[in-house]
C-alpha cells in the first residue's frame, strides 16, 4: 500500500527538499486512489493499512514506557540486540534535538512510524469512504462501521503524540494537491483543544462499531465501543492528571499569541469528567462479557495447581494468553516474539542465551533465551508483602526485622517450594510476598512454571549467579540487576536442548484491571474533601487485588485484605492511609505499578502525576551479578546514576530540523 501515494507535489517536493515525513501530507495519485476507492476488497486492504500504524507496544526497543524508565535496565548498548534501542537510550538520558530518538513526529530515531503520516492515511481513506459514490458494492452498515473505526484510529494516533509531545497540530483532513508550501506548514494547539478534538472524535463515532468481534478468526483486534470508549477514559485521564493540569512549569510555554499551551488553572471538572468516562468504558466492557482474567477459565488443569502458583499465574495469563477475557483492545502481534526472546531467563543448561533470533513460523518463533530485559531492584521492591500492603509499611517486616535486612540472605524451606527452590540460598526480600511478585519477576533460585515444565513437583528453577545456566554465563546476554521479566513470557513456550519455541500474543494496549485502576484514581481525584473516598474507590482496588491472591482463605490469609482499609489497619504502621484522598492516591498509584508492572505503563504514569523528577532521578540498582557466591552475588550494586529528570524530560522535543522548515512550529519547553 506505500507504493499506493506518492505524497508531496514535485513543486513541493522541490520548495521543501528537506521537509520531514510529518509535513509529508498531500497525496498526489489521486487516479490510483479513485482505482483503490472502486471496490470494497481493495478500500478494506487500505483500511488494513490504517491499522498498521498502531505501534507494537511489546517492543521494549521503540516504545517508551516499556524502555525510557527504571522498571528495567540493560547490561550494554554495544550488542546486536540493541540495534535502535531508542528507548533505552532515553533512559540514559541522551535524548537531544538533533536526531531525537522514538522520534514519531517524523518515523525517524528507531521509531519506524511516523504518526503524522497514519493520521494523514486516515484522512485519505475517510475523504473516499465518506463519499456514497465510492466504494459502491459497500453495504450502508459496513461503511458506517468503517468510517468509525478510522475516526478512531485518528483519534488514538493524535493521543499517542499527545502522550509524548504534550501540544501537537491537530490534522483533520487531507489536504489538497494545490495546497502551496504555506498552507502545508502545520502549529501545534493548546493541550485542552487537542483533548477535546479527540474526544469528540470518539464520541461522533463509537456507536457505529460492534459491541464485540463475530468473526474472531479474521477480524480479531479491530476496534469495538468498549475500546472506543476505553481510550476516551484513557485521553481524559492523561487531560485531568497534574502535567496538564494546571501545570505552572510550563507557564512559559507559550504558542506565538502568547497564550500557554498548558492550561495554568487546575480543573477539578476534569477529574469528574474522566470519572464519568471510565465508568461509561467499564459499563461497556461488562455488557458485552469483558472481565478479569482467572486462571481457571483457560487452563484445563489449573484447579489443581497450589495456590501460590495459581494466583502468580494468574497476573502472567492475563498478559499472555492469547485475546483472553481481559484484554479490550490490542492489534497484531505486537512485538511479543522479541520481547519474550529479550526476557526468557536461561533455564536449560546447553541453551546458549540470545545465540541468533531463530526463524519465524506463522506465530512460532525458535529462538534463545537472551534474558537482557531485566527488572530492576526498585521493581522488585514495589511489590507488596504477603499482607498486601508495602513492605516498608509492613508490621510484621519492621518489628521481625526483616524489612531492615532484606538484602541479607536465608535459605528456602519447603514451606515456599512453589516460589523457590528447597534448599536453596536467596535474598530476604524474596520471602513472603504477594503472588504478583513471584508470577511477574524471575530470580536466582525462583521456580519458572511452563515452558516444557508443568509438574508442580519437577520444576523449571533460575540459577543465575555468574557462570551459571541463567546468569553471566557467556559473557554477553545476561540480566545486568539479577531478576528477569517473568511475567510477559508466556508459560506454553516450549524449552528444547537447543532453542526455545515462542507463540506470540497480542500485547495489551488497553486491559481491563487498567480501566478498574483508572476508575479508582479518577473518582478518588474527583472527590471533594479529603476524608470522603466513595465505597467505588475500594470496589475497583478490592476486583484487582483480589485476582492476584489478596484476599481471606488465600495462603493462609485470615484477613479480608482485598479491603485496602482492612489490610492497612491490620498490617500497616499507618493504619488511616486508604481513609483520605492523599493516602489512596498514593495506594493507587502503587497498585498501578505493581498491578501493571512491565507492561509499559509506569514511565508514562510517573510523567503524567509529575513524579518523574524525584522517582527517575534515583540511581538504577541491582545484585551483583559479577558474584559467584551468595557472599559476593547478593550485594546491592549501582548500575548508573543517572542525571537529574527535569521539566524539559516531561514532553519530547521536535527535531530541530523540522523549526527551519516549518516556521510556525514551537519547540517544546526546555529544548
Amino acid at each position: 500500500m506505500k507504493k499506493i501515494t506518492k505524497y508531496i507535489p514535485t513543486i513541493i517536493l522541490t520548495l521543501l527538499c528537506s521537509c520531514s515525513d510529518y509535513l509529508d501530507i498531500v497525496p498526489d495519485n489521486v487516479t490510483t486512489l479513485d482505482i483503490v476507492f472502486n471496490n470494497r476488497n481493495t478500500a478494506e486492504r487500505y483500511l488494513a493499512n490504517c491499522y498498521h500504524f498502531v505501534p507494537d507496544h511489546g517492543s521494549v526497543k521503540r516504545i517508551p514506557g516499556m524502555g525510557a524508565g527504571h522498571e528495567c535496565w540493560f547490561y550494554t548498548t554495544n550488542d546486536s540486540h540493541f540495534d535502535n534501542e531508542v528507548s533505552f537510550y532515553i533512559a540514559r538520558g541522551l535524548q537531544n534535538i538533533d536526531a531525537p530518538y522514538a522520534n514519531y513526529w517524523d518515523g525517524e530515531g528507531g521509531s519506524n512510524l511516523p504518526m503524522f503520516r497514519a493520521i494523514r492515511e486516515c484522512n485519505i481513506f475517510l475523504d473516499y469512504v465518506r463519499d456514497q459514490h465510492k466504494v459502491n458494492d459497500l453495504t450502508d452498515s459496513e461503511r458506517k462501521r468503517w468510517i468509525a473505526e478510522v475516526n478512531v484510529l485518528k483519534a488514538y494516533y493524535h493521543f499517542f503524540l499527545f502522550e509524548h509531545y504534550g501540544p501537537i497540530p491537530i490534522v483533520d483532513k487531507a489536504l489538497p494537491v494545490s495546497t502551496d508550501p504555506e498552507g502545508v506548514k502545520v502549529t501545534r494547539m493548546p493541550v485542552d483543544q487537542i483533548v477535546d478534538y479527540m474526544v469528540k472524535l470518539i464520541d461522533d463515532s463509537y456507536k457505529d462499531l460492534p459491541p464485540v468481534i463475530t468473526m474472531e478468526a479474521t477480524e480479531m483486534g479491530r476496534l469495538t465501543q468498549p475500546a472506543a470508549l476505553a481510550l476516551k477514559a484513557k485521553i481524559l485521564l492523561w487531560a485531568a492528571s497534574p502535567l496538564f493540569n494546571g501545570n505552572k512549569d510550563y507557564a512559559n510555554f507559550r504558542n506565538e499569541k502568547g497564550e500557554p499551551f498548558i492550561n495554568q488553572e487546575f480543573s477539578h471538572e476534569k477529574w469528574v469528567r474522566t470519572a464519568e468516562a471510565c465508568k461509561e468504558a467499564i459499563e461497556s466492557a461488562e455488557t458485552n462479557g469483558y472481565q478479569l482474567y482467572d486462571c481457571s477459565m483457560d487452563m484445563s488443569y489449573s484447579q489443581d495447581l497450589p495456590e501460590e502458583i495459581f494466583y502468580s499465574m494468574n497476573i502472567r495469563q492475563t498478559v499472555t494468553e492469547r485475546f483472553n477475557s481481559e484484554l479490550i483492545w490490542s492489534v497484531g502481534k505486537q512485538g511479543t516474539n522479541e520481547l519474550q526472546n529479550l526476557s526468557m531467563a536461561c533455564i536449560v543448561p546447553s541453551l546458549q542465551q540470545g545465540s541468533g533470533n531463530g526463524q519465524v513460523t506463522g506465530s512460532i518463533l525458535q529462538s534463545r533465551a537472551a534474558g537482557v530485559y531485566a527488572p530492576t531492584l526498585e521493581t522488585a521492591e514495589q511489590f507488596y508483602s504477603k499482607n498486601g500492603v508495602p513492605i516498608d509499611e509492613d508490621k510484621e517486616w519492621l518489628t521481625s526485622g526483616n524489612y531492615d535486612n532484606r538484602y541479607t540472605t536465608r535459605q528456602v524451606t519447603s514451606a515456599d517450594k512453589y516460589n523457590m527452590r528447597t534448599g536453596w540460598t536467596t535474598a530476604v526480600l524474596h520471602f513472603n510476598r504477594e503472588p504478583r511478585f513471584y508470577g511477574s519477576l524471575g530470580f536466582d533460585g525462583s521456580t519458572w512454571y511452563g515452558n516444557g515444565r508443568t509438574d508442580v513437583n519437577d520444576l523449571n528453577y533460575v540459577d543465575g549467579k555468574y557462570g551459571r545456566n541463567s546468569g553471566n554465563k557467556w559473557g554477553f546476554n545476561y540480566s545486568i540487576t539479577g531478576y528477569f521479566a517473568k511475567k510477559v513470557v508466556y508459560y506454553q513456550n516450549a524449552i528444547t536442548q537447543s532453542s526455545q519455541v515462542v507463540y506470540e500474543y497480542p500485547f495489551p494496549i488497553i486491559r481491563l484491571g487498567d480501566l478498574y485502576l483508572m476508575y479508582a484514581e479518577s473518582l478518588n481525584e474527583a472527590t471533594e474533601g479529603d476524608n470522603n473516598v466513595p465505597e467505588e474507590v475500594y470496589t475497583y482496588l478490592r476486583k484487582v487485588r483480589e485476582r492476584s491472591g489478596l484476599k481471606k482463605g488465600v495462603l493462609g490469609q485470615t484477613e479480608d485484605i482485598g479491603d485496602v482499609r482492612v489490610a492497612w489497619e491490620k498490617y500497616s504502621n499507618d493504619p488511616t492511609k486508604p481513609k483520605t484522598k492523599d493516602g489512596m492516591r498514593s495506594i493507587i498509584k502503587q497498585e498501578r505499578k505493581i498491578e501493571l508492572a512491565l507492561e509499559g505503563h509506569q514511565y508514562n504514569d510517573l510523567r503524567r502525576w509529575k513524579d518523574a523528577s524525584k522517582e527517575l532521578s534515583k540511581s538504577i540498582k541491582g545484585w551483583n551479578v559479577q558474584g559467584e557466591i551468595e557472599e559476593d552475588f547478593y550485594k546491592v550494586t549501582t548500575l548508573f546514576v543517572p542525571r537529574a529528570f527535569t521539566t524539559k524530560d516531561y514532553l519530547w522535543p521536535i527535531k530541530k530540523q523540522d523549526l527551519q522548515v516549518d516556521d510556525k512550529l514551537i519547540q517544546t519547553y526546555g529544548w
